[in-house]
């Protein structure tokens, strides 16, 4: 058997940077064990499979996507979409309007998201997937020195004037850390002893995201990380599906004014392969708000997996 796949870098505009994702953009067929098997070989930070749409074939322009790491399928991923709408166009499952914009669904495990792409004369595809951000803010988090300890850091590293921790909730918990710097983002080293010994495990959170608003780059408001006990030392794994919950976090620590709330937060550097994001939160007294995460996608290869 053979099976086409596309790979692309995604929340990037140049090849070799952002996120490797592999697309598979023919995949009714194919069993869930293979996908998971084809995902562990390929090894890349989540491996997507597209298949037809749960609604029916009849409806254009909605795919249903299976999302898998190389541990195992999950619920929702940011990053994959941007890199289905890329391979989809390439093999013309998704067709350019003369506006140059369109808008597609994809399904996930979470459920539907409405999806926005729009094509540009010599720059790459633009993405942007949008939805409903109602999460859940914990106040109540370990102490800075805790924490500090956790993230190989002093307590003075720990921006505490504008931002303040905050354990967020929307499908997957994530504790959010403010820090002083950037320079503090990338210095930061998960100590495995002092989370073991501390009361964060008791949050239920396993994912630590670290970020600052003192960045590096004019372009970007946020620079931010992932750390955690599942994620290895020297790894510095996509942030798309935290953005929901960092725009609430955001939400609750400081005052937005009514309207849309617009800001671009990068990962990584060009060594280790930056992404930028950027990010609109629409913001309403008493209604849910809505993020809209988007990026620029590369395709870098196309090719066949024999079996």
């Amino acid at each position: 058997m053979e099976h086409t796949y596309y790979t692309a870098d995604v929340f990037t505009d140049r090849a070799f940077q952002g996120a490797q994702i592999a697309v598979f953009p023919e995949a009714s067929t194919m069993p869930e064990s293979l996908m998971a098997d084809i995902a562990a070989e390929l090894n890349l930070s989540e491996t997507v499979f597209v298949t037809d749409s749960i609604i029916g074939k009849e409806e254009a322009d909605r795919f249903q996507l299976r999302i898998f790491t190389p541990q195992g399928e999950i619920r929702f991923a940011g990053h994959p979409m941007l890199a289905a709408a890329s391979a989809l166009s390439a093999c013309g499952q998704i067709k350019a309007t003369g506006t140059g914009k369109k808008r597609i669904i994809f399904e996930q495990l979470l459920g539907p998201i409405e999806v926005d792409l729009r094509w540009s004369t010599n720059a790459p595809l633009f993405v942007q997937f949008s939805l409903a951000a109602n999460p859940i803010i914990d106040r109540y988090t370990p102490s800075e020195v805790e924490l500090a300890r956790v993230l190989g850091l002093t307590e003075r590293d720990i921006d505490s004037h504008t931002y303040h921790p905050r354990l967020v909730s929307i499908d997957r918990p994530y504790l959010i850390v403010p820090l002083g710097s950037q320079a503090a983002v990338r210095a930061a080293a998960f100590n495995v002893e002092a989370w073991s010994q501390s009361s964060v495990p008791a949050l239920a959170a396993q994912d630590i995201f670290i970020f600052s608003s003192k960045t590096e780059q004019v372009e970007t408001n946020f620079h931010g990380r992932l750390m955690g006990p599942e994620i290895g030392a020297k790894e510095d794994p996509p942030i798309g599906s935290v953005m929901p919950c960092f725009a609430g976090y955001l939400g609750d620590n400081i005052e937005l004014r009514e309207g849309t709330y617009t800001f671009t937060i990068d990962r990584g550097t060009s060594a280790t392969r930056r992404s930028v994001l950027h990010v609109e939160l629409e913001h309403h007294q008493g209604k849910p708000s809505t993020v809209s995460v988007g990026g620029e996608v590369v395709l870098v290869s196309h090719g066949t997996l024999t079996l």
